[in-house]
């Protein structure tokens, strides 16, 4: 009877188990029922990176567009140089005689056309003249020969082999003839349309050709892509140099206005936006700050390549690179180690 008993209570007491869990699991799926939970907004107060101060543009590295020996070189580490200010020269002499010949053949086309247009002159229309009415006269003199012989061989007064010499002296002389007309009416003609486009595509050519040279000649003064300084000279006059080259013949940096470039660690690479506001400081100027603002940020992680050196820094980590510029106006070495601190804003 007892056993009976317990039975029925842990039947009880388990019916009423499942009926408080199907409950419980019936009020999870009713989305009215759950509570709405707010996450609040973690505000970070600032993110400290470490950076360099670098130019409005990257380093750019300067070879020559095709190889040569260096002719001199016009400038010096630490030197400002405008755009378009020569750097250094290669050896032109080359350049110089393909410019020349190809001035040459330019001119010769432009008189070729020029002949063509102006025609033959009146000497030489008068010679081609005088040079029909001599192939006329021989001509008629073979004719007049042939038929006499045409009229002794009847009579059996020549040898068929002299009618025979006749004859040729008669085809030739009248070959002549026609010849020394031709050239008579070609010199008197006009120039011809396809003579003309001839020599305008002559003309075209040598232009071209022309232009090519002097341009290769213009190579041969390397000169900067725009205002910056020179932070390397790694060339001198008399060395042979390639745009192969695995070294640049210079180095510039376009320094017109200063920039901080920073990585930022991972863990706040999600926290930097551009336009906020930064404090760059360095060891090398104790207690001073300058202002910038965050102009570009890099879509990409990397790993770290920028180190500061302090206390607790992360070394082994990926980075995201923003690019600062300075608000403020100062002169600053380029490479020059900073510390960065970007004022935070709140995440989402």
């Amino acid at each position: 009877m007892r056993q009976l008993f317990l039975a029925g209570a842990f039947a009880a007491l388990g019916a009423g188990i499942l009926f408080i869990a199907d409950q419980h699991e019936k009020a999870n799926d009713n989305p009215v029922s759950r509570p709405e939970v707010s996450h609040p907004v973690a505000v970070k107060a600032s993110v400290h990176a470490a950076g360099r101060i670098e130019g409005t543009t990257e380093n750019v590295l300067i070879r020559p567009q095709f190889p040569g020996r260096i002719q001199s070189v016009l400038v010096t580490r630490g030197s400002r140089v405008d755009e378009g200010q020569v750097l250094f020269r290669l050896e032109s002499k080359r350049y110089e005689a393909q410019r020349d010949l190809a001035a040459a053949m330019l001119s010769a086309a432009r008189a070729n056309r020029m002949r063509l247009i102006a025609g033959a002159r009146e000497s030489e229309i008068e010679a081609a003249k005088q040079e029909t009415v001599a192939a006329e006269a021989r001509y008629e003199s073979s004719r007049t020969r042939f038929e006499r012989a045409s009229k002794l061989l009847e009579r059996n007064a020549i040898s068929s082999q002299e009618l025979e010499d006749r004859r040729a002296d008669h085809d030739t002389n009248l070959a002549l003839l026609l010849a020394a007309r031709e050239r008579y009416e070609t010199v008197k003609a006009d120039p011809r349309l396809a003579d003309l486009m001839a020599a305008d595509a002559e003309i075209a050519s040598a232009e071209a050709q022309l232009e090519m040279a002097e341009i290769d000649l213009q190579r041969c003064s390397i000169v900067s892509p725009c205002p910056a300084t020179v932070l390397a000279v790694d060339v001198n006059p008399g060395e042979w140099i390639s745009p192969e080259m695995p070294q640049a013949a210079l180095v510039l940096s376009n320094t017109e206005r200063l920039r901080v470039v920073a990585d930022v660690d991972e863990r706040d690479a999600l926290t930097v936006r551009p336009g906020q506001s930064c404090e760059i400081s360095m060891d090398a100027s104790p207690g001073q700050f300058f202002q910038g603002v965050v102009a570009e940020i890099e879509p990409r992680m990397e790993p770290k390549k920028i180190y500061g050196g302090w206390a607790g820094e992360r070394n082994e980590t990926h980075t995201r690179r923003v690019w600062i510029d300075l608000t403020t106006e100062v002169t600053l070495p380029i490479g020059l180690p900073v510390e960065v601190m970007i004022s935070g804003t709140p995440s989402s």
